[in-house]
């Protein structure tokens, strides 16, 4: 059987590591009952838009932590603030190229249309590791750093030797779907809203089944409810097992290798 990643998923919301062993012990349970082999970990660091280099490496030392706690199940993900250009280069130098962290994660410090964003990606390229960018495309309370999914085409386009996810499939909407589909190395992640019918059949439609990665955003959504999204759909084996898998172990080279 093909192994089952979840791609997107944060330990939670505590801001201690002790507060964080227990909401993620809990939460590696839920995933083993639906079986999950390996979950791709990120912190927020604060959970504030543009967190200090203090704050983003206490939450990356976090991962860190349970990483090593769970080392056949969690691959780390290094959260950085592309608005702190140096820090953020030498995060993912010490947090990828030392400690093996499996890929960057960016939020809503500024959008991936921002050239600031550039240098991330340009090293993240070079490692070939993959970005995990979240973006969401309509919402009343939208932060000013967040991406929408053209954003992300953007950042696609300038960095063709990076290999992308974007957070939120049905926060992308069809139209998101479109705008993106034109860049090979961008994919969509299904992690985040909840479920509704035909959306991943239209993800496998519009960009292939190889550019459609499963993941949950545990603890914000639960595991049943996102294995439903892809359990339910209409496809073959195959494109399940792309999904569910297949697509994340291929991304995610550098980080189970480790």
């Amino acid at each position: 059987m093909a192994m089952l990643i979840d791609f997107h998923a944060h330990p939670g919301y505590e801001h201690d590591l002790e507060g964080l062993r227990r909401a993620f012990r809990r939460a590696l349970a839920v995933a083993g009952y639906h079986g999950v082999d390996r979950i791709c970990l990120n912190s927020l660091a604060d959970w504030t838009p543009s967190p200090s280099p203090a704050a983003v490496t206490r939450g990356n030392d976090m991962v860190l932590a349970l990483r090593d706690e769970y080392p056949e199940r969690v691959v780390g993900f290094c959260y950085v603030n592309p608005r702190r250009e140096r820090h953020a280069l030498r995060e993912i130098e010490r947090c990828v190229v030392r400690h093996g962290m499996g890929g960057v994660k960016l939020w809503v410090a500024c959008r991936a249309s921002d050239p600031r964003v550039d240098p991330v990606a340009h090293r993240a390229a070079e490692l070939g590791v993959p970005i995990l960018q979240h973006a969401w495309r309509e919402r009343p309370d939208r932060r000013s750093g967040e991406s929408k999914p053209a954003d992300v085409a953007a950042l696609a386009a300038r960095h063709p030797r990076a290999m992308i996810v974007m957070a939120h499939l049905t926060a992308a909407g069809a139209q998101g779907l479109k705008e993106i589909a034109p860049y090979p190395n961008l994919h969509v992640d299904i992690a985040g809203g909840e479920p509704e019918a035909g959306m991943v059949e239209l993800a496998v439609r519009l960009l292939g089944a190889e550019r459609v990665v499963f993941g949950t955003d545990t603890p914000i959504r639960s595991y049943g409810a996102t294995l439903g999204k892809v359990e339910e759909a209409r496809m073959t084996q195959r494109e399940r097992a792309l999904i569910l898998g297949g697509n994340a172990a291929r991304l995610l080279v550098r980080g189970l290798g480790r």
